[in-house]
């Protein structure tokens, strides 16, 4: 089995459920509130483990009680959190969550402690990077952090898994750096300038950043399923039909199951299928970290027990 590192963030989500999402300036009563682990990184690091595989993580968290939480969550998964450094000044971040009855949200991020990740705490982690297989980065954390650890993790020949998110554009001289890049369509036409409102639309995004130097891409289309394209394959997965709970760490779960099925030697295809059937459990409950599926749970979601 191959390993996996995730270099990323932490984010304490606060959630709260009401019928609808509330228009501006408005108040009315919710229905519920709760706090749970999450943030980009963690959670791909979580459902990369849960699922089964070998799991490290780098990030940073604050000197607080969100923080021991956090650090807590990676331990009870089995995933080692020596190398989560934590802040004395900045608070570990936060995520408010607002959700409808439909399970659509709205988030805003404070990310406090992920923004103090430092390209020297990176480059103390370098034997790190070269023990592990797979290395998975977003873009919750410094700029200057993603492209070290790209650079590190071309150095010693690793498999970068690069997710844009949140959406900003990149330094272009790393894109051939990156093996397999996974925007949703609002990234995907940020860094292409593509609006994709249809399958046309998608495979000509996918082309154009493999003409930028990426060599693979999938864009992830909601509950239309994904798009890979390589030099070679070109296709779409449905996404399956579930009861949509709650669409947070939708995109997360599905990053982390692709990590996991890669991990363990499946072909493209097959850690695709395994990848959306476990993005689809994690939307068919509530919460980040509390919703990711186990191995035996994505089993079921196939059919496979």
């Amino acid at each position: 089995m191959k390993k996996i590192l995730v270099i990323g963030s932490f984010m304490t989500d606060l959630v709260v459920q009401a019928d609808r999402l509330p228009k501006n300036g408005e108040t009315f009563i919710g229905n519920s509130f709760n706090q749970f682990t999450g943030g980009k990184g963690a959670n791909q690091a979580v459902t990369a483990a849960r699922l089964g595989g070998k799991v490290d993580m780098i990030g940073k968290v604050g000197d607080d009680a969100f923080g021991q939480e956090h650090i807590e969550a990676l331990e009870n998964d089995g995933i080692d959190s020596k190398n989560v450094f934590r802040d004395p000044k900045k608070a570990t971040g936060v995520g408010s969550i607002t959700l409808d009855a439909e399970g659509n949200n709205r988030i805003i991020v404070v990310p406090g402690a992920n923004m103090e990740l430092t390209v020297e705490e990176i480059d103390s982690c370098e034997a790190l990077i070269a023990a592990n297989d797979i290395i998975i980065l977003q873009l919750e954390v410094p700029l200057p952090v993603v492209y070290r650890s790209i650079e590190l993790a071309r150095k010693h020949n690793k498999f970068v898994i690069f997710n844009p998110a949140p959406a900003q554009k990149i330094d272009e001289k790393y894109n051939d750096m990156i093996n397999l890049i996974i925007p949703n369509e609002t990234e995907a036409e940020l860094l292409t300038g593509i609006a994709i409102k249809t399958d046309q639309d998608a495979q000509k995004a996918a082309a154009e950043l493999r003409n930028k130097g990426f060599e693979k891409v999938i864009i992830t289309l909601g509950e239309r399923g994904i798009l890979f394209q390589d030099n070679t394959n070109s296709f779409f997965k449905n996404a399956h039909k579930v009861q949509v709970e709650d669409t947070t760490a939708a995109g997360d779960s599905f990053i982390g199951g692709l990590a996991f099925g890669l991990s363990i030697d499946y072909p493209i295809e097959a850690a695709l299928e395994w990848a959306v059937a476990t993005s689809a459990v994690t939307v068919s409950r509530l919460g980040a970290q509390p919703s990711l599926p186990t191995f035996s749970e994505v089993e079921k979601q196939l059919g496979l027990k």
